[in-house]
């Protein structure tokens, strides 16, 4: 996809072209971010954001308690187990 175009309604509207729709896996009801970046606007789907922030947030959290990446990943592996062995009773 090189290139989609879109027009704006007397309402400021747009309608998000199919093959963007597509490519960001957007749904009916899904919320969209609009990032300025380098000049440019950049459409994202906004659980994406969301996610982004939280693992920022975690990742400066673990940064300041002096945890090791690899010490967060055993106990997210360690975590997932244990979600697993009890999905499975």
């Amino acid at each position: 996809m090189d290139m989609e175009v879109s027009r704006v309604t007397s309402k400021g509207q747009i309608t998000i072209p199919k093959a963007v729709r597509e490519r960001l896996k957007l749904s009916e009801g899904d919320k969209v971010a609009f990032i300025e970046k380098d000049g440019n606007i950049v459409i994202t789907k906004s659980s994406v954001i969301a996610l982004k922030k939280f693992l920022d947030s975690m990742s400066a959290e673990a940064q300041a308690k002096g945890i090791t990446e690899e010490e967060m990943l055993k106990e997210l592996e360690q975590v997932r187990e244990e979600m697993w062995n009890e999905r499975k009773k």
